[in-house]
This record gives C-alpha cells, structure tokens and sequence, in this order.
C-alpha cells in the first residue's frame, strides 16, 4: 500500500525506536478486531492479516484515490464506530486528519493506546461516545461508516446524518450488511436471526428491511438495542440519494474468485457515496 513518504518515515520511526511504557502496554491488552503493526516484528494480533492487507482497507485506500484526489494532505475524516481504531491509523498513514468516534469504554482505550504509541505521526484524535448522540460542529472530506450502520435501529436516518457530517464534494465509505431477498435467505449466514422482509415509509421512501436480533453482551454488536434493522440494496441507495449523495458506487474485485457467493452468504456490500 502506497503511504506518502514522510508519514511513512514516521511509522517507521515509531517501529525502531518505540516508546518502551506504551509498547509495554499495548503487549499487554487483547485486540479482538484490529491487527495493527508496533514494531517491524510485532502486531497487535499475531498470526492474523495486518489491518492494511484486509480487502476493506485495500477498498477505501482505493476510493481515496479515485473519489477524493490523489493528495489527502489538509483533508479530514471522520471514522464512526472506530474499534480499535485500525482504520483510523490507515487513514492517518494515507495523510488525511482522522477523528475516531467509539463507544465501547474497553475499545477506546485501545484507541488511545495506539495514538500514544504513533505520537510521532500525530493526525489522530479519538472521542468516547456513542455515534447516535456525537454531534460534531464540523463536516468532514471523508466519512468512514464500516461495520456500523446495521447495528442501529434507524438506519435511514443515521444515513441522513451521514450526509450531514459529509462536507460539499466530499467522500463517504459505505460497508455494510443489507437484508437478503426470500431467495437468498437460506444461504446468509445469519438468517436465524433475521425476520421476515418487512415494509415502511420514511419521508417520501418505501423502504424494505428485515429487524436483526442483537446480543448486547459481544464486543462487536449494538451498545444497547435490542435488534437493528437491516435494508435492502436497493433502499440504502434510495435513502442515499433522498440524503443528498449524488453519485453512489457499488464496490467489488476485493475477495478473488468466489466474491458474489460470498458476499450473498454474509449479505455484505461496499458503497462509495460522493455528495455534491
């Protein structure tokens, strides 16, 4: 992956001479999502791909360059729902100003810890707080929603407040799970807990969706919902455009041979959303 140079130096920095206190730290807490590098030999989770080699990171540092130019320096993003803040540390490498939102108390502290330990390459702040009450003053170049959206129980107006957050010709990047059509329902990985293709109308919209039921207590669901709601394809991109995103692009190329029979088995899509 291509980082420009004097931000790649500073990475490189950080691996050869590493703050000892922070290291120690970071050796010491358990990442369950994110494989970050700490020095040239060591990860936040070993044995496990590198954040920069998963075919999500690979899709949005490609999109950065076809959708928002190719120099990212001065420009900002925002990363909702940011883990352990692995996309936020590529987004700060790929020379953008990233602020990361999480939620999770146990996961924000592994946010803090990396931006500790990358002190040299700087760019990188992080904010406690759940993305449905984050009101920030500002809008952003770029806005990162992965692993979010179908976690809420409104979708279609944290979409809305996508648009929002996006600046005039900026970029949003859009992974998500859709709701499966009856046809394909038997062969998602996650049809147990998916209901019936349901139907309601928001503003001038008919959406389709069907409510997924959430296990508050994993690391990786809803804070505090009880189910979210999953839409189909084609409401995403109705939603998108009522939002004011006007041109929307549907990912692909990211998983080799096999990718549609993949993605229609975790009902996973990948948009790039520009707004005007």
């Amino acid at each position: 992956m291509p980082y420009p140079d004097h931000l790649q130096e500073k990475v490189e920095q950080t691996w050869r001479s590493p703050d000892p206190s922070v290291l120690a730290r970071l050796r010491e807490t358990q990442f369950v999502a994110h494989n970050l590098p700490l020095t040239q030999g060591e990860c936040t989770r070993p044995g496990e791909p590198l954040i920069s080699e998963s075919p999500r990171t690979i899709a949005i540092h490609e999109s950065l360059q076809r959708f928002a130019g190719g120099d990212l320096a001065g420009k900002t993003a925002l990363d909702l729902g940011c883990l352990e803040g692995g996309l936020s540390f590529e987004l700060r490498r790929a020379g953008l100003d990233v602020l990361g939102v999480e939620g999770r108390a146990e996961n924000y502290e592994k946010c803090l810890l990396i931006r500790a330990h990358y002190a040299a390459l700087g760019g990188m702040e992080f904010v406690h707080s759940d993305v449905r009450v984050f009101q920030p003053k500002r809008a952003f170049d770029v806005v990162v929603c992965s692993g979010l959206l179908y976690h809420l129980d409104d979708p279609a107006a944290y979409i809305a407040e996508l648009a929002r957050l996006t600046k005039p010709g900026g970029m949003l990047y859009l992974d998500t799970h859709v709701a499966p059509e009856d046809v394909d329902l038997p062969g998602c990985e996650f049809a147990p807990f998916l209901s019936e293709l349901k139907t309601a109308a928001v503003d001038r919209i008919r959406i389709r969706y069907r409510e997924y039921s959430e296990n508050v207590a994993l690391p990786e669901s809803s804070i505090d919902n009880r189910f979210s709601v999953w839409m189909d394809t084609a409401s995403h991109l109705e939603v998108m455009f009522e939002a004011g995103f006007t041109r929307i692009f549907e990912l692909h190329g990211y998983f080799g041979p096999g990718e549609q029979a993949l993605k229609r088995k975790y009902c996973r899509k990948y948009f790039v959303a520009l707004k005007a």
